[in-house]
């Protein structure tokens, strides 16, 4: 992490730094998630190939082998996927241990000057955004990387069908990093300031359980307990309230672009099986991408919270690790 008076990182270079030592699994992680996207293209090319046996009014041998082509790509898919889910436990593991340690060595050898004004256990509440980046890890490496793989190997199979389809490709590649670019910014401040409000109330209520005695039987005492945590949940429920205002952007986007994606291809390919630049199995096959690609936006656009969720953790953990050593001393995250 950064020295405390160095110049600060963006929330989302926080959340890179701590994914950085683990660079060399999370490669392994994506190498697996490519794999898995090009078998996952056995499906429409596969359903493709058996129809077109079909359309012949008769059973072949080779639609018996193209059957089981299909089949083993989705066995071979879903063990590449357990492997890739091993590598993303063990990662969680290191990530929780590395940040643990980290803390224990920091906490003895912060400054005071550096605690005035704080409750040094109460910072250690931060500690809990590593579970939110644990958790957050398998949507991160594993659904939003799978889903993005799919998108653009789905785009570029779909140019094969008729060159028309290209266009749509490029369309959705370029406008999802658009669209979530347009709100990531506003999406990560109004989550920072949801987390902020958050600790507050878990603050205040360290202070009551810490205070018990001060507050039992007095009852201007606990009506103040009662007023101040209102007023603080209130901040808590208006910020949060906020942060799913962009996130419901995010969704409405999804659903407009799944929209136009599946309108267009259905009509353009309703008109090339018509005028014969198109046969209808590869018609049906073009379909089954198209219902791919589509879930696979929505799983992007819905997955973005979690995504934010992680930015914001990462921010928060960095309460505790960008505060001063005495002696000089300094440790990187890791």
């Amino acid at each position: 992490m950064n020295h405390k008076h160095d110049a600060p990182l963006r929330p989302w270079k926080r959340l890179v730094a701590i994914l950085h030592f683990e660079r060399s699994s999370i490669n392994y992680i994506l190498f697996y998630a490519i794999l898995i996207g090009l078998i996952g293209l056995t499906l429409p090319l596969g359903t493709t190939a058996i129809f077109n046996l079909l359309s012949n009014g008769s059973m072949y041998s080779s639609t018996y082998i193209l059957i089981g082509v299909v089949l083993a790509g989705i066995i071979l898919g879903g063990l590449l996927l357990i492997g890739q889910l091993t590598l993303v436990e063990l990662v969680e593991q290191k990530i929780f241990a590395r940040t643990s340690l980290e803390f224990a060595y920091r906490l003895p050898r912060i400054k005071k000057t550096e605690l005035e004004g704080e409750y040094p256990p109460e910072l250690i509440n931060r500690f809990f955004g590593i579970l939110t980046i644990q958790k957050g890890l398998t949507k991160l490496v594993v659904e939003i990387i799978a889903a993005a793989i799919l998108i653009v190997f789905s785009a570029i199979l779909l140019s094969f069908y008729h060159p028309v389809y290209l266009a749509f490709g490029i369309f959705i590649v370029l406008v999802l990093p658009f669209i979530i670019g347009l709100y990531f910014k506003e999406a990560v401040k109004t989550s920072i300031k949801e987390s902020t409000y958050k600790f507050e109330v878990v603050a205040y209520l360290e202070e009551i359980a810490a205070n018990l005695d001060d507050f039992r039987g007095d009852k201007a005492k606990m009506q103040e307990a009662m007023k101040t945590t209102d007023e603080i949940t209130s901040n808590y429920l208006k910020s949060r309230t906020s942060h799913f205002k962009v996130l419901r952007k995010l969704f409405a986007s999804s659903i407009l672009i799944r929209a136009v994606l599946m309108g267009a291809l259905l009509l353009m390919g309703s008109y090339f099986v018509i005028e014969r630049q198109m046969t209808f199995g590869q018609f049906v096959a073009a379909e089954v991408i198209v219902v791919q690609i589509s879930y696979a936006v929505e799983k992007i656009m819905t997955s973005m919270n979690t995504i934010f969720d992680m930015i914001t953790s990462a921010e928060k953990l960095a309460v505790v690790t960008d505060l001063d050593l005495f002696d000089g001393e300094e440790v990187k995250h890791g």
